[in-house]
């Protein structure tokens, strides 16, 4: 019981350190700023349809031809920190339910969302917050992408302005793997991480262990 106990305070003290520092404030002589994504179709995509993937969420965008459509994040913390921007093809999501469910997003939502979708193409990997130098904070523009048809891949996004913060599909490191250096509060909330995935399989591990020498000893009492 000591041992349970033990574990369920370590939990609850990681969590809190977790929670804490998911969020800390940018370094000194920094200032965190918030870009959006803009998109400017140059043609019309009828086979498509258009996603952008943030966090736990997805929302559907509408495009039209040569009108920019600009993508603001739909929430905030470290996990809505980047997003993906996806085309996704029609035919793919024929049979795909988009009755709303008890779940947060619908069949047809869920799908694109786990990557089960053939033929989705990733456009864009965005990071929609970012820490930056104070200078350089009030010239920061948002990046703008154009979309054009491709005879190899369908579409292709090709960067107009802004695209130091936003990434095309393909290259190996995007939006996600930061290149800035990492402050101690960055370390601090990986460890953390680490430290409360052992702590869940200590957990795990107490009790499935408990469960059986309670299942041996209720055998023994029968014989």
């Amino acid at each position: 019981m000591k041992i349970l106990m033990t574990l369920a305070l370590v939990f609850v003290t990681l969590s809190f350190f977790t929670a804490v520092y998911a969020d800390v404030p940018p370094d000194a002589g920094y200032k965190r700023i918030t870009q959006k994504l803009v998109i400017e179709p140059k043609d019309d995509f009828a086979d498509y349809r258009f996603f952008i993937k943030v966090g736990a969420d997805l929302k559907e965008y509408v495009l039209k031809k040569d009108q920019l459509t600009t993508i603001e994040s739909m929430g905030g913390g470290a996990w809505y920190r980047n997003g993906k921007f996806l085309a996704v093809p029609k035919k793919a999501l024929i049979g795909l339910s988009e009755t709303a469910t008890d779940q947060r997003l619908n069949p047809l939502q869920q799908a694109i969302y786990d990557d089960k979708v053939t033929g989705t193409i990733v456009l864009v990997e965005h990071g929609f917050i970012r820490d930056v130098p104070t200078a350089e904070a009030a010239g920061a523009k948002d990046p703008v992408y154009r979309l054009e048809k491709d005879t190899e891949k369908g579409i292709k996004a090709t960067p107009v302005t802004g695209s130091q913060n936003s990434n095309k599909a393909g290259n190996s490191q995007g939006s996600y793997y930061s290149t800035e250096p990492k402050t101690p509060e960055f370390w601090a909330t990986v460890v953390g991480g680490v430290l409360l995935t052992l702590a869940f399989i200590c957990l795990g591990v107490f009790a499935i262990r408990r469960s059986k020498m309670k299942s041996i000893g209720f055998d023994a009492t029968t014989k």
